[in-house]
């Protein structure tokens, strides 16, 4: 366990439970929080935010995260996928020991997993490959999936639907038309700050269009912090803001809200149908 992770369960034994608020997909184990990892954790806490997806994407981050969560499995979940911007170092190797760790009980879901065209465009056919893999490796252990897809929407969803799985679209890129597409195939999708900026249209035109049963709330913290905080560094005490507005858009209460995203959070976990 690294040495700055000092977090007690006890440390938010008072938090506000007005709303329990969901971060789907949180990078908390980034060094961005190494100066102040526990105060973080008590101001999620304070929000009301009750539940975090750890999501991480080296194999070593994934063993301090699985101990970490540990403490609190309730409140914690942790991801571990190989990135497509690593696509580069997808060993063998490095393939059988992330489906060693994934096979462990404490890791709830696979990811990020996808594809990336933006930073890897002369890789396509190695990212594709590799995506297909770990989905197999999510469907034999019965795990969802976390799916990270820029520039690359259409071949996503080609592949999504020709090796069906569980689970969701984080930080969801494409139109409504297509957000509509992968809830018909049963994946959720997750909005994030962006759908609070300024040009944030087409986020906003997806939350209204799906199925409020397929929404989920998250981060992606360090990146993307939400309107008002934009330009810091993201956390999951600003998911409220980010609710906030899904609500907005919605024609609900943000209490309302939070409580779809709470129940959706937990059938997406499957521990409830």
């Amino acid at each position: 366990m690294i040495c700055w992770m000092r977090y007690s369960a006890a440390s938010v034994s008072a938090s506000n439970t007005m709303n329990r608020y969901i971060d789907s997909h949180a990078h908390i184990f980034s060094e961005e929080y190494r100066e102040d990892f526990d105060e973080m954790l008590g101001r999620a806490a304070d929000a009301g935010v009750h539940r975090i997806m750890i999501v991480t994407t080296e194999a070593e981050e994934a063993r301090q995260a699985l101990a970490f969560a540990q403490r609190d499995p309730y409140r914690f979940q942790v991801a571990y996928g190989i990135h497509p911007e690593d696509v580069r170092k997808a060993s063998e190797e490095r393939l059988a020991e992330m489906e060693e760790i994934v096979s462990l009980p404490g890791i709830s879901a696979v990811g990020e997993i996808g594809l990336d065209y933006h930073w890897e465009k002369d890789m396509k056919e190695e990212q594709k490959e590799l995506f297909v893999r770990q989905i197999d490796i999510a469907v034999k252990l019965n795990k969802p999936i976390l799916v990270h897809s820029r520039d690359a929407i259409q071949d996503t969803y080609d592949i999504m639907k020709a090796h069906p799985s569980r689970g969701l679209l984080h930080c969801f890129p494409g139109s409504a038309e297509m957000g509509l597409e992968f809830t018909k195939l049963g994946y959720y999708i997750a909005l994030g700050g962006a759908t609070t900026f300024k040009n944030a249209r087409h986020a906003l035109e997806v939350c209204a269009a799906i199925d409020p049963q397929y929404l989920l709330s998250e981060t992606d913290c360090p990146y993307m912090a939400p309107v008002p905080k934009r330009g810091k560094r993201n956390e999951p005490s600003y998911i409220p803001y980010i609710v906030e507005v899904l609500a907005k858009t919605r024609q609900i209460s943000t209490d309302e809200m939070a409580a779809v995203i709470d129940a959706n959070y937990s059938r997406f976990l499957g521990e409830t149908e």
